[in-house]
């Protein structure tokens, strides 16, 4: 990847708010790449549908396509099949994010947002410059998982405790932004992280 510009990471536990925060940067006119709607793309690569089949069970499949409620149940079973279900996707992943990247650096843009839950302490780190973490307490991502995926508070429960850590995280932090409060709180600490990041060199790299 011939870079020409910087990635920086809104990353947090699922339930966080960083879905809010990715939409208040688009709406500033930056490339924002969603590592959910990426994996949306990649669990229809037949290559990667068939190293997935092979793990977790032929039944994992129907007509051709991903269950991936069912998929996702026995992915977060255990930590052992969450690392196995980032290994098999993860280099299709990075791959294509990658590419959508380098496609706003060549189109002139300077700095672009990746937004995912599942960056710190895995393989797409080394690729970013700039770490933005979006921390809530636990009490309100298992209140905002409940109601937006329709799970149990157990299933918010195991969901959030297999995911990288928020101590980890915030070891990586460039910026830590707090939202329990709601989006006009998120956007305004938003918005002061983002002046930081275009201060810093205009979008060059540090």
């Amino acid at each position: 990847m011939s870079n020409k510009g910087i990635i920086v990471a809104i990353t947090g536990q699922s339930g966080c708010g960083k879905s809010t925060l990715s939409a208040f940067y688009r709406s500033r006119s930056y490339t924002v790449i969603d590592c959910d709607e990426v994996a949306k793309d990649v669990h229809k690569n037949p290559r990667c549908i068939e190293e997935l089949a092979g793990f977790f069970g032929a039944d994992i499949i129907f007509e051709g396509q991903l269950d991936k409620a069912l998929l996702s149940q026995r992915a977060f079973a255990s930590a052992a099949n969450l690392q196995k279900l980032t290994d098999i996707t993860h280099p299709y992943i990075i791959r294509d994010i990658l590419r959508q990247a380098q496609a706003a650096f060549d189109g002139g843009e300077r700095m672009v947002f990746v937004d995912g839950a599942v960056i710190i302490n895995h393989d797409f780190e080394k690729y970013c410059d700039k770490f933005i973490v979006v921390v809530a307490s636990r009490e309100v991502q298992r209140e905002r998982l409940i109601k937006r995926d329709g799970i149990t508070l157990g299933q918010a429960q195991e969901r959030i405790g297999r995911q990288t850590s928020y101590s980890d995280m915030l070891k990586k932090a460039d910026y830590v932004i707090y939202n329990n409060k709601g989006p006009d709180s998120l956007v305004i600490q938003g918005a002061f992280v983002l002046k930081q990041l275009e201060k810093a060199g205009k979008g060059e790299k540090t």
